[in-house]
């Protein structure tokens, strides 16, 4: 059993949302990642990679576990790493 970090998309939508981003686009524009990428990752398709853990950090100015949260659950899916 590995360590994976999680996304939750129910308080990423909050908090894009909050910060007037109101689409996958706006959200994938304001994080440096494509749109096809944000919905990989908001879909459970695939884990987000330390690039969007911290691109999401930065540029959404938000704590680690309000948006995300680590897990010793077997993941199948792939890691995106932007």
């Amino acid at each position: 059993m590995s360590a994976h970090v999680r996304i939750r998309p129910d308080a990423l939508d909050k908090i894009a949302e909050a910060k007037g981003l109101r689409s996958r686009y706006a959200l994938a524009k304001r994080l440096g990642v494509s749109q096809s990428t944000i919905g990989r990752v908001l879909d459970g398709q695939c884990l987000p990679g330390n690039p969007f853990i911290a691109a999401a950090m930065l540029h959404l100015d938000v704590p680690f576990d309000a948006v995300f949260e680590a897990t010793d659950e077997k993941e199948t899916r792939k890691e995106v790493l932007a």
